[in-house]
């Protein structure tokens, strides 16, 4: 399969995920609103979602660059610095059963989430692409991919970071493996 066909595969997937992470912060503003609690079935399934979406995004971003042959620059390694870990740690705390495992994974992915997003602002706003921190043979300003306008590879691994911050810290479940 073409790499332009996964790419537009993966801009897809971004656009469910966001339309996911929109659904459940909605949800948890009317929540907090209304007082109602939230499906105890979903709080558990919510620790085995972070898991799934942290390693197939670990999963993609190899592909990308092991086949699709795209080059990461400097923000695309600190992203996947905390990516890489991030999926290892939530996937050993759900088969373990550890309970604290969230203390370690929500500083990753929101550290995640700040490279993402810097990445993100290199890539749109031109005066930030001359930035000091990428090289000439691979600028962060660089957009591989840009689907429906706005969706580039930063955008992805941000939305993915943003859901996984939204499922630890907003959906914990004592019935859950990872709590």
């Amino acid at each position: 399969m073409p790499v332009a066909t996964i790419l537009s595969m993966f801009a897809w997937l971004t656009l469910l995920v966001n339309a996911v992470t929109l659904l459940l912060i909605i949800s948890l503003v009317r929540r907090n609103i209304t007082r109602s609690a939230f499906p105890s079935t979903f709080r558990v399934a919510a620790s085995r979602l972070a898991v799934a979406v942290t390693v197939a995004a670990s999963l993609g971003s190899l592909y990308l660059s092991e086949v699709g042959d795209l080059t990461p620059c400097r923000w695309c390694w600190i992203q996947r610095i905390a990516m890489y870990p991030l999926a290892f740690v939530l996937l050993i705390g759900w088969f373990t059963g550890d309970r604290l495992v969230r203390r370690y994974a929500v500083p990753m992915a929101v550290l995640g989430l700040a490279a993402s997003t810097w990445h993100y602002l290199l890539q749109q706003v031109p005066g930030l692409s001359d930035a000091e921190s990428c090289s000439l043979t691979t600028p962060c300003s660089v957009t591989y991919i840009e689907k429906f306008g706005f969706i580039s590879i930063p955008w992805m691994a941000g939305s993915v970071f943003l859901l996984t911050v939204i499922l630890l810290t907003g959906f914990r479940s004592t019935d859950s493996r990872i709590g």
